[in-house]
């Protein structure tokens, strides 16, 4: 069948990294107009193309398409089926992007992503959307194409939803992919010569690859162990250097990896480090870890295989404010964690949330003081808020049901203002807004740290990182976003 595999453009922001199936997405001049390769739909792409199907890839991150221009070319294209990754900040404007393509073209549409996961019922409420995918969506939309494709009932695929004579469907859960070494490695010639920017990145050009799905943790914030299962699921060390290699043969020079942790499994981590070194692959790269799941022996030997940056949850410099979130991590090990991150001289993120459980502007002058004294490479700071999947979203839902399905807080609003966060701090939604900025004024416009961002840069791709993603860091800490970013 003939399948357009779609990243859409945003009404409401010029970038939105989509790339995490669970739906944790960010956008704006807040994460530095970051762009990434759409990694979710590249391997949905290449299950496809696998299969036989024509498969046609549009990101409309490539030459900022707008809307009309993706639809243009869907015309030109004349799918027969559209697939689309969508999340809880997008799913209004995503269904209203595919309701206003079905307008012009008679095309099936298909969604996947945290919203419809959680949502269902609500989501097959809107006219764009024709099939919801739950959960992991390689296999049932490989499943459900193949149906059509070979004249079967696509309704018994499981892990899916759809509407039937006016009525909402909704199929039992598609087993996990378990092992992970049965996905494909994702085809990156749909995105060849295509340059994605990333402010953390050093060498070029970069990618992303994922090897593991699920996390280690349970903070009642995020959806990813409702949306993985309580299992954590790796690939192989073996299969991961398989696509190193593949990627370093391609000419990647830098790879980013997107596991939520992609520390989780130490003894993996070993041997990808070794098997990087014994096979002499020339690359850098950067991935997430979280406190706790490092020591000083592991963090050099993943300096000496190529890591030059690893981002971490550290979310509050609150110990009360960690544990109302239930983070399961102490103030300590993340003080000496970022320790040992410098002696060993990798770079850190720190990524911090205001608006928390019990959030005073007392634990918030905290996280300050204790962002100081870690003193990570970077920041980026994000609201606390109410996510379908999660038990906060379930404690706001009781209290105030008219929150519905949660998609309230879109791209327009999300992290330049609280949602329904005075229900569980003392902070009201503009003084929430008001935090962030003042997190990121506090930390990116002191002298000192503008000076020793000034003294790292050794090269031509330095400058521009640090002028572009800087000059928007400056706007966003001193103005906020607007929709126009």
């Amino acid at each position: 069948m003939k399948v357009v595999v779609l990243n859409p453009p945003s009404r409401y922001a010029k970038n939105v990294v989509r790339d995490v199936l669970y739906g944790c997405w960010c956008k704006g001049r807040r994460i530095a107009s970051a762009r990434y390769p759409p990694l979710s739909l590249l391997y949905i792409a290449t299950v496809l193309k696998e299969e036989g199907h024509k498969v046609e890839f549009l990101d409309s991150q490539i030459g900022d398409k707008k809307l009309d221009d993706i639809k243009e070319k869907i015309k030109k294209k004349k799918p027969e089926v559209i697939v689309v990754s969508t999340s809880t900040m997008t799913y209004n404007e995503d269904a209203e992007t595919l309701k206003e393509i079905k307008e012009e073209i008679d095309v099936i549409t298909m969604a996947f992503g945290s919203h419809v996961t959680f949502r269902p019922q609500d989501s097959l409420k809107r006219e764009g959307v024709d099939i919801i995918v739950m959960r992991e969506p390689e296999y049932i939309i490989r499943d459900v194409i193949n149906s059509m494709e070979n004249g079967k009932d696509f309704r018994e695929v499981r892990g899916i939803g759809y509407k039937e004579n006016g009525k909402v469907r909704i199929n039992p859960p598609y087993p996990f992919i378990d092992p992970l070494d049965e996905l494909p490695i994702p085809d990156r010639s749909y995105i060849a010569n295509v340059e994605y920017f990333n402010p953390l990145v050093k060498r070029l050009p970069w990618t992303t690859a994922l090897t593991s799905r699920g996390c280690p943790g349970r903070c009642n914030f995020c959806t990813s162990p409702s949306f993985y299962g309580t299992v954590f699921r790796f690939r192989s060390a073996e299969n991961v250097l398989l696509e190193l290699e593949y990627l370093s043969e391609m000419g990647y020079k830098e790879i980013f990896f997107r596991d939520e942790t992609f520390t989780a499994n130490r003894k993996r981590v070993e041997e990808i480090c070794k098997g990087i070194l014994e096979r002499d692959l020339d690359l850098t790269w950067i991935c997430n870890a979280r406190v706790g799941t490092v020591n000083k022996d592991i963090l050099e030997l993943m300096k000496k295989a190529g890591c030059h940056y690893i981002k971490f949850g550290v979310e509050s410099g609150s110990q009360k404010i960690l544990d109302n979130i239930n983070k399961g991590i102490k103030v300590e090990m993340t003080r000496k964690t970022f320790k040992w991150c410098k002696e060993v001289g990798i770079d850190t993120h720190a990524h911090l949330m205001v608006g928390c459980i019990g959030e005073t502007w007392e634990t918030i002058n905290e996280t300050i003081k204790f962002i100081r004294e870690i003193e990570p490479t970077t920041i980026t700071c994000g609201a606390f808020t109410p996510y379908p999947g999660t038990k906060v979203f379930e404690m706001v839902e009781k209290e105030r049901p008219e929150i519905g399905d949660g998609s309230g807080c879109d791209l327009s609003k999300l992290h330049i203002t609280g949602y329904y966060n005075e229900i569980f701090c003392d902070l009201s939604e503009e003084e929430v807004g008001e935090a962030v900025k003042k997190i990121y004024r506090s930390f990116y416009l002191r002298p000192s740290y503008i000076l020793k961002t000034l003294a790292r840069i050794r090269s031509l791709n330095d400058i521009r990182r640090v002028m572009f993603a800087g000059l928007d860091i400056l706007f966003f800490s001193l103005r906020g976003e607007d929709r126009f970013c």
